[in-house]
């Protein structure tokens, strides 16, 4: 085997490994605690996300959310950034097309894993276009 394939076999080990270790870092408290969603930010971002899984990006941006902010209560669509509940309704969608039963929440407690580990490919080629041009 040449040195450049070795080169890039050992990249892509050590990237590998790094991937599954933020993974398995994020995954800890699942592991421990099981399929839980813990603090209330992550539970509105999950009742947010079901209730756009449930009844469209439409209806989810005119939705007045009488349990949050109670007693005065609060216009959802306009006043949060979607990108999260967006991100987990469309994997959630994704995965049911696919025939794969998931619940929402799993889908909102396993999706911070999925993305660490993402961060860490997105890091490293970052890296390795900043040392290129340097």
């Amino acid at each position: 085997m040449s040195v450049e394939k070795q080169d890039t076999l050992l990249k892509m080990g050590v990237l590998s490994l790094a991937a599954i270790l933020s993974f398995s870092c994020r995954l800890f408290s699942v592991l421990r605690f099981e399929s839980v969603i813990h603090e209330f930010d992550p539970y509105f971002n999950y009742r947010t996300t079901k209730f756009l899984a449930e009844e469209g990006f439409y209806n989810f941006h005119n939705w007045f959310d009488d349990r949050a902010w109670y007693p005065l209560g609060r216009i959802i669509g306009g006043t949060i950034y979607p990108g999260l509940m967006v991100t987990s309704a469309a994997i959630y969608h994704i995965l049911n097309w696919l025939h794969i039963s998931i619940d929402v929440r799993n889908v909102c407690v396993f999706l911070a894993p999925l993305f660490s580990s993402f961060t860490t490919i997105v890091t490293y080629h970052l890296a390795k276009e900043l040392k290129v041009n340097i």
